[in-house]
């Protein structure tokens, strides 16, 4: 199963999400052989793979691929691991347009600020487009870096404005920004692997893992139904979602 995560704008977590999403299916099941595509040239997965060979951990295979032939090296790729993880770099690129024709499920990361939001616009167009000759693609908004102060409404006033977003569901999980997070990611651990243990950011990664891996009930523009634990849209064209105010 092909998984990516991708953005239009950086800074939202893109590899940090990937990263977590690597460790925790690694972890998943004995001899699971996975394999985390570094296709940004930052190097940020391949730097969190390569701490990672010095814990105890699963091992999780990493490559750094990129250019005109990704699209195929992910097809060639894909049957000898169990799972591929892609963290795509951040901007409307070649790379980006051809993991969407080749992935089951893609996670888009996107702070709760008007300017973040308001990228879905092309990205909605680039799934919409995908979806015609990959109709099995799923994409899902996820939140992340919301503040944890439940005063605070950005989180809400970015999920009303997501709902005018025909091709993309909001996921039913906002990842809060938390120290556990921040600090797994260089340690080249996944959030369930580091200590001390925040149960908080626990639970909120394992329902993104369960978007990523899971088959759900959510349907577009959803953000409130659950995914179930079991395993594994056509019309108009959107307007763009409004940013908050």
């Amino acid at each position: 199963m092909i998984v990516a995560v991708l953005g239009e704008k950086g800074g939202t977590g893109k590899t940090t999400l990937a990263t977590n999403l690597a460790g925790m299916r690694a972890a998943a099941g004995a001899g699971r052989q996975v394999l985390l595509v570094d296709a940004d040239r930052q190097g940020s997965a391949s730097y969190w793979a390569e701490q990672r060979r010095a814990t105890p951990c699963p091992a999780v295979a990493c490559l750094q691929k990129l250019g005109r032939a990704f699209a195929r090296d992910l097809r060639a790729l894909a049957p000898r691991y169990d799972d591929v993880i892609v963290d795509v770099a951040a901007g409307d690129s070649q790379d980006l347009e051809a993991v969407l024709r080749v992935a089951a499920r893609v996670l888009m990361p996107v702070q709760p600020a008007g300017l973040d939001v308001w990228t879905l616009g092309l990205l909605e167009d680039r799934v919409a487009e995908a979806q015609a000759v990959n109709p099995t693609l799923t994409a899902f908004v996820v939140l992340t870096r919301a503040s944890p102060n439940p005063r605070d409404r950005d989180t809400h006033d970015a999920q009303q404005a997501m709902t005018a977003c025909a091709h993309l569901r909001i996921a039913p999980v906002v990842l809060r920004e938390r120290v556990a997070i921040k600090r797994a990611t260089p340690a080249g651990l996944s959030v369930q692997e580091y200590t001390p243990r925040d149960p908080k950011a626990i639970t909120e990664l394992a329902q993104v893992y369960q978007l990523a891996f899971a088959e759900e009930t959510a349907t577009d523009g959803d953000s409130t139904r659950q995914p179930r634990a079991a395993r594994g849209h056509t019309g108009q064209r959107p307007r763009r979602p409004a940013p908050p105010q």
